[in-house]
């Protein structure tokens, strides 16, 4: 050990407390870790007058180096000189990696003589350098480094400097622990008012609506919510109760949704609301719990559906047209069948009355044969209007099954005619399912079609063969379910087919006879009514199940027994208006034989004249007519008398609906042609009654 005199002492014990005390002033004013640093290592030697002073932090490296963090002297080049690792290497051994590695307080008193610095001597030496001391630089988080001073002069470092200098390494890692709590919580602040800023920004910025409420009162709205309900900015609807944007038919369900906000979170569709001005729509929503300025709430997205919705009624009635427009031929085939009888038997019976051989009973048989006939071309045609028309009903209950039966007795006709059996077991009483009849028959019928295709394709694959194929659709109650079965024996749908199936566009049908939209639709519309549309297992031939939730409201009741027509109210006036001059005429001619006087006009400016001069008790017109409509014409007549009975007799693809909706009051009737005399005669004697 080299002596020093009291003098030298207490220089280096000076020199140890100027650095202990200036740095704990830069821990005190220290922004951030780096920067410290460099401000300790300028300290140790511009201010207490150390030759060298570094920081070195481990790597994890496979050399396991020690990264110079910070340094400051004259003799920095020193570091570039020398290899440094903490590793139990030779180059691991000198202090700064010995101090790494154990954590103890490294001293060199004279870096000539110590066998440690074998490997740095030389470079030691030419930097002028004589002691050392390496300090453990540790906090909380474990051994952080080590800070490292060196001397001109040996044994630099006695007892007194190193408790010294260890205290400031001590504090140099409680300030390296604090910066680094600091700026983690500065990055969190950052990335927090960052996320923040992103979360605003897409509420703001969503086209859907953002409600936030707690015990049922709106805290918070975005600017879609405004559009949605059409309030006039989100502050409008902030502090309003959420109930008063519910359609009061499904308030009961939202009060349980808002008396039990930890129920399993889900979307619901068909979410029925209220917009600021009282007119409802559908939304689709989804809700979630949240905390909102400190306090539980809840979050609700919902979306209006309105314009989803044409949508979807455009693709149906799309794909129902191109179905209508398949089933063309065999339509008109269906058609063609009583039209032929009743030409048949109109001229048949026309021979024998001019020959003197038809006897007054044998005419009545013709006459009921053609007015059977033609109830069945009224049936026909019904079927197709029905089908074809835009739905835009509301749901209501209705019988699964008679609305299967009439899918199948539109293309009953056709599978004859292609060789096809249809196997049917249908329950024998009404099966009550909630939606819309018309979408069900139209899911039906493009199964039934489909499979009528598959058939006709497997024959063609077999020429010259003896060949009958086979549709069976049949349906059973099951656990509060109809399940209905549509299956064939055709060529089948492959594996990779079935997962495709009910794909938008796709279609295993040639160029020019399918779309691909009608097993797409199909599963949109028993999707909509809660139901299930799937491909099932089956050896031979395709297989579909339809799953739907029996209603538990009634259904399916039996139509009142038709009312026989009343007594003649004398003189009774009535109009009939039709551009079909035989169509009129024998509608004339059935009142007038019933006793009525009536007026015939041939369009709608001549019944309005005629009108004016005469007035009428009853009016009977058709809509569509080359001068003056019917339309004009009713509004004409119910502005003389509101009251005036108003019977509609059209063949007018959707008029009978619309019109319906338009005039609906107990003073009008619309039918569809053919028109049944019977029922005109009926409907004009109730409406002669004396009201009660």
């Amino acid at each position: 050990m080299i002596a020093h005199g009291v003098a030298e002492q207490l220089r280096l014990v000076d020199r140890a407390v100027v650095a202990l005390t200036r740095s704990t002033e830069a821990l005190i004013r220290a922004s951030d870790e780096a920067s410290l640093l460099r401000d300790i290592c300028h300290i140790a030697v511009d201010v207490a007058g150390y030759a060298l002073a570094w920081i070195g932090y481990p790597q994890h490296d496979p050399m396991r180096t020690v990264l110079p963090m910070a340094h400051a002297g004259p003799m920095a080049s020193y570091l570039r000189d020398v290899r440094l690792t903490w590793d139990d290497s030779e180059l691991g051994k000198g202090p700064t990696g010995a101090t790494i590695r154990t954590g103890i307080t490294q001293v060199v008193r004279d870096m000539a003589a110590d066998p440690r610095l074998a490997a740095w001597r030389n470079a030691a030496r030419a930097h002028g350098l004589r002691s050392s001391i390496a300090l453990p630089l540790e906090n909380a988080e474990g051994r952080l480094g080590a800070l490292t001073l060196y001397a001109q002069e040996p044994d630099a470092f006695d007892s007194e400097v190193i408790r010294l200098l260890e205290d400031m390494a001590r504090n140099l890692g409680y300030g390296i622990g604090a910066l680094r709590m600091k700026a983690e919580h500065d990055r969190a602040v950052k990335e927090l008012a960052e996320s923040e800023e992103r979360y605003r920004s897409l509420i703001e910025l969503s086209p859907d609506a953002v409600l936030v409420h707690a015990q049922g009162t709106v805290l918070f709205a975005n600017p879609a919510s405004a559009s949605i309900f059409g309030a006039h900015s989100p502050a409008t609807l902030v502090g309003r109760p959420l109930l008063d944007l519910i359609h009061p038919d499904w308030r009961s369900r939202a009060e349980a949704r808002v008396a039990n906000p930890t129920q399993q979170d889900r979307l619901l569709q068909d979410f029925r609301l209220i917009k600021m001005d009282g007119s409802g729509f559908d939304a689709e929503l989804a809700g979630a719990s949240i905390t909102f300025h400190g306090k539980p709430a809840r979050l609700i997205v919902l979306r209006d559906m309105t314009e989803r919705r044409q949508i979807q009624e455009q693709l149906i009635q799309a794909a129902k047209l191109a179905t209508l427009g398949e089933m063309a031929a065999g339509l008109v085939h269906e058609l063609s069948q009583p039209l032929n009888i009743i030409r048949l038997t109109s001229e048949g019976a026309l021979l024998f009355i001019e020959r003197g051989k038809a006897t007054q009973e044998w005419q009545a048989q013709q006459f009921q044969l053609v007015a059977d006939q033609a109830q069945r071309t009224a049936e026909i045609i019904d079927d197709i209007r029905i089908f074809s028309r835009r739905d835009r009903s509301p749901e209501q209950v209705f019988d699964a099954v008679a609305a299967i039966r009439a899918a199948i007795g539109v293309l009953a006709g056709q599978m004859r005619d292609d060789d096809i059996a249809m196997v049917v077991d249908l329950p024998d009483h009404p099966v009550p399912v909630r939606g819309r009849r018309v979408q069900v028959e139209q899911v039906v019928m493009n199964l039934l079609s489909n499979s009528q295709h598959a058939l006709k394709e497997k024959r063609e694959q077999s020429p010259g063969r003896e060949w009958r194929g086979e549709i069976r659709i049949s349906a059973a109650v099951n656990a509060a379910e109809l399940k209905v079965v549509v299956s064939d024996d055709g060529p089948g749908l492959a594996p990779e087919i079935r997962k495709k199936v009910f794909e938008p566009f796709f279609t295993t049908k040639e160029a020019g006879r399918g779309t691909g939209l009608g097993l797409s639709v199909s599963f949109g519309i028993i999707n909509s009514m809660s139901g299930r549309l799937e491909t099932m297992d089956q050896t031979v031939g395709a297989c579909f199940l339809i799953t739907l939730p029996v209603a538990n409201d009634a259904c399916g009741q039996p139509d009142a027994a038709p009312i026989p027509p009343a007594a003649t109210v004398a003189d009774a006036h009535i109009m009939v208006v039709d551009d079909e001059r035989t169509a009129g005429d024998a509608l004339a001619n059935y009142l007038a034989e019933l006793g009525y006087r009536v007026t015939t006009c041939r369009n709608g400016t001549e019944a309005w004249q005629r009108f004016q001069s005469d007035p009428v008790d009853v009016l009977i017109t058709d809509l569509r007519m080359p001068s003056g409509s019917g339309q004009q014409l009713i509004e004409r007549v119910r502005d003389y008398d509101p009251l005036l009975p108003v019977i509609i007799v059209t063949g007018h693809l959707g008029a009978t609906e619309r019109l319906s909706e338009d005039l609906n009051d107990d003073r009008c009737a619309v039918l569809k042609k053919p028109a049944a005399l019977h029922t005109l005669g009926e409907l004009v004697a109730n409406f002669l009654q004396p009201p009660l």
